[in-house]
């Protein structure tokens, strides 16, 4: 009678319990640095142990490689039914990445190409509509350039609504790797195209978190301490061997990923009192002001960013925290 009773329990509290879960879309630039192989790392081992729901990859990159490497990471981290998306419209591609190219060649991947992988906003859009209402947390570690063609994205065959209106209804918030602050001009804001940062501070009306890059630079991982610990035959060791060498890299897109942990509140607050203004370059400053639905992150006093930085490379290595 008892296990019958706990059958029955896990029939009905089990899907309560997988959308309570954070669903999570992550948009990388993955090319240019390593940080955002070691954020997907860290998002495969949340997903695998239901602290999130990973629903798919956006990929915003005019490297070729960029989606292949993706899918690799995908594939050999057990994920190849994940989702993928590559920004759509690029008039040329150039590979620039240090490692996209070989981790594409050297893992294998169900994607054989870039041009055959679905659209950003395809992926974006079928993804919000399929979701919950208020349910979804968009993680960018890139630039900005799909998510603004999300909120420009008419209706289609995914939904009657137009993108602000699927961001408006899906989406609970947004965490991005981007900005410096309290002002400053960073990567992910400032190129390649400042222009869609300023469209998307300028339409989004959802929470959105800025975890900019003073608070990443603080964080080392990737070292030699990483290398020790790491299987030498996977995707992320090969991505940090071919980048650097092991010699230690900032965390900008691991910590905002980290965001999503509930270890996260005891090392970081979130100030939303003021707004982040942009200039048309894509530099920003925060103004001091009434509460809003920006916030800025900041490190608890006291806190010693080489605590966040094993924690994240516990993640990295599918570790429980």
């Amino acid at each position: 009678m008892k296990k019958r009773l706990i059958s029955v329990l896990v029939i009905f509290l089990l899907p309560l319990f997988v959308l309570a879960q954070q669903r999570v879309i992550v948009d990388t630039d993955i090319d240019s640095d390593v940080d955002d192989a070691g954020t997907l790392a860290m998002l495969y081992t949340l997903h695998k142990q239901h602290k999130i729901n990973l629903l798919g990859t956006i990929v915003t990159s005019d490297d070729p490689f960029a989606a292949t490497c993706v899918s690799a990471f995908n594939a050999y981290y057990g994920m190849r039914k994940l989702p993928l998306g590559f920004l759509e419209g690029q008039s040329m591609l150039k590979n620039h990445s240090r490692y996209t190219r070989q981790i594409s060649e050297e893992f294998p991947h169900d994607l054989a190409s870039w041009n055959e992988a679905e659209t950003a906003t395809n992926t974006y859009r079928k993804l919000l509509a399929g979701s919950p209402d208020h349910s979804v947390i968009i993680l960018t570690i890139g630039h900005l350039s799909s998510l603004q063609k999300l909120l420009q994205s008419p209706a289609d065959r995914y939904s009657p609504l137009n993108g602000k209106q699927l961001v408006e209804a899906k989406v609970k918030k947004w965490y991005c790797m981007g900005g410096l602050f309290p002002e400053g001009k960073e990567a992910n804001f400032s190129r390649p195209d400042p222009a869609s940062t300023v469209y998307c501070l300028a339409n989004w009306t959802k929470e959105v978190v800025f975890c900019g890059w003073e608070i990443g630079q603080q964080i080392l991982t990737g070292d030699s301490a990483l290398r020790a610990m790491l299987t030498s035959g996977g995707p992320m060791y090969r991505a940090y061997e071919l980048y650097n060498n092991f010699d230690g890299r900032a965390s900008w897109d691991q910590v905002t990923a980290f965001l999503l942990t509930d270890q996260a509140a005891h090392y970081f607050d979130m100030d939303n009192a003021g707004h982040c203004q942009l200039e048309a370059d894509g530099s920003n400053r925060w103004i001091p002001g009434k509460s809003g639905n920006q916030f800025i992150v900041k490190f608890r006093s006291g806190i010693d960013p080489r605590k966040v930085a094993a924690l994240i490379t516990d993640l990295m290595l599918g570790k429980d925290l």
